[in-house]
């Protein structure tokens, strides 16, 4: 009889743990929806992506410390500088942000190629900010190899042909 209770007992909180592993992909799932209603597409599969074409630079992010007198500076992620364009607004990079972050952690990104995107990784923050010539993007790394990963990311996105060319005031 104390071996069927505790067989019991046992299918019962297994039970329990599948349905509270399925109620949460769920809550992630449903989660991803309402952080992208009205979000495009385009925007929901690229994020911050989409707005490719209105990148004009990537530098890295300098951040300065102090460990007690001694202030010693380190590289945290990048800046990405975007053109100003009617369409885009500090709230609008955030949302589009937030739905395309909660799509990739609920794993509705499945054509998309996550390679190429320095936004994406694990521990990534994002801050979008107005500046007069348009918006930057800070993009920080939980890690030093993550750090690493946006730099060379964010890099390739600036050097590769398809970028629109700006215009410069370099000295000649």
């Amino acid at each position: 009889m104390g071996e069927f209770i505790m067989i019991t007992k046992v299918r019962t909180l297994l039970s329990l743990a599948v349905m509270t592993g399925a109620c949460s992909i769920a809550t992630a799932a449903h989660g991803a929806e309402d952080s992208c209603t009205g979000v495009p597409a385009k925007e929901r599969a690229m994020g911050l992506l989409a707005f490719r074409d209105s990148i004009v630079s990537v530098t890295p992010l300098n951040e300065f410390r102090f460990a007690g007198k001694v202030k010693y500076g380190h590289t945290g992620g990048v800046v990405i500088k975007l053109r100003a364009t009617p369409e885009l607004s500090v709230p609008w990079l955030e949302r589009v942000n937030s739905c395309h972050m909660a799509l990739a952690g609920a794993g509705k990104l499945a054509s998309y190629d996550s390679a190429l995107d320095p936004f994406i990784l694990p521990g990534t923050t994002v801050a979008a900010t107005e500046v007069y010539s348009g918006y930057e993007l800070s993009v920080k790394g939980g890690n030093y190899d993550a750090i690493q990963t946006i730099l060379q990311r964010s890099q390739a996105l600036v050097s590769t042909p398809s970028a629109v060319k700006t215009a410069s005031l370099e000295a000649r």
